[in-house]
């Protein structure tokens, strides 16, 4: 709120004493300005157009921003992430056309944005009663049931949505999001192979897949979906993770220790590679992984330790029943 300027200051605070004056010379409009104690002529004839109470000396209320200029200021508070900002400018507009249904989508995904979920529900749910046409307030109706976890919902949203225009890759996407998260991996892969292929640069796309594959142990398709997403980011530390994980439980070590790397911590590589020496019964090289990941890093995580002990203790358990 900006500042008072003097006058207003000064009108405030004999605004008090000087009331029951005003109350009584007011009975009927006066052409002069009355003389209050304290003010100049030409402040008490402000004075007096500021607290007159005939309606036409009524202040008027600050002009609103014109509807579309409301909605552009909306629209870019949004776009970063500014949803306070945002969300104000848009109750603006509804409060005089409650029936925007395209600004009550805005608002139910500023609070899916938000992590507001109940609020997103219902604000999504009143656009759907009204345009159920609008698929993409499906998709984000079906968003907020996977963040909510209740996946059913969450895959008939999507499901509905693909039924009226299969061709959207980004549906495809949280259709097999929904079923990889829900344990179904299967069926993910099957949504997922779809949304690469109508949008083959879609990362996140190639990254879901790749994690079904590896839910199903399908090692070969997870490191094949692994390399397409490298392609696109050759440094994303979460793909070489991931790719990693699939090239070590093939045993192929050393190609495992070198994604690991790549992923942007050498200690960590060598405990993640010591993990596959040790489920594969290679004690002895899994306990030069951990023991050089210790190394590379003396205040390592208690798990490097813990793994190098049962290392070391498989070794003689191993060593003794050989003997």
């Amino acid at each position: 709120m900006a500042a008072l300027s003097p006058l207003r200051r000064l009108v405030t605070a004999v605004l008090v004493l000087t009331l029951p004056l005003l109350t009584s010379q007011c009975s009927k409009k006066s052409p002069q300005a009355p003389a209050v104690q304290g003010l100049t002529p030409d402040q008490a004839e402000k004075f007096q157009a500021l607290h007159d109470p005939w309606p036409d000396q009524k202040p008027k209320p600050p002009e609103q921003l014109p509807e579309d200029r409301l909605e552009a200021l909306g629209d870019i508070a949004l776009k970063n992430r500014n949803f306070e900002n945002s969300l104000i400018n848009y109750l603006q507009i509804l409060q005089e056309h409650p029936e925007r249904y395209d600004l009550h989508y805005k608002v139910g995904v500023i609070f899916l944005l938000s992590g507001k979920l109940e609020a997103a529900q219902k604000e999504l749910a009143l656009v759907l009663v009204h345009q159920p046409e609008m698929l993409k307030a499906h998709e984000a109706m079906g968003l907020v049931h996977l963040q909510g976890k209740q996946y059913p919902l969450a895959i008939k949203e999507f499901q509905y949505v693909l039924a009226q225009d299969p061709k959207r890759a980004k549906t495809h996407h949280l259709l097999g999001g929904s079923f990889l998260e829900s344990g179904r991996p299967d069926r993910a892969i099957l949504a997922l192979k779809t949304a690469t292929g109508l949008d083959p640069r879609q990362l996140s796309s190639h990254i879901a897949l790749a994690q079904a594959y590896l839910q199903q142990k399908d090692y070969p398709h997870a490191v094949a979906s692994l390399k397409q997403a490298q392609t696109l980011a050759p440094k994303d530390q979460k793909i070489n993770q991931l790719l990693g994980r699939a090239l070590g439980a093939q045993k192929q070590y050393p190609q495992a220790l070198e994604a690991f790397m790549r992923a942007g911590d050498e200690a960590q590589a060598y405990n993640n590679i010591g993990v596959f020496f040790f489920m594969d019964g290679q004690y002895e090289e899994a306990a030069k992984c951990f023991q050089r990941a210790l190394e590379l890093r003396p205040t390592f995580y208690q798990e490097a330790k813990t793994n190098l002990q049962r290392a070391l203790e498989k070794m003689q358990e191993t060593r003794k029943n050989g003997s």
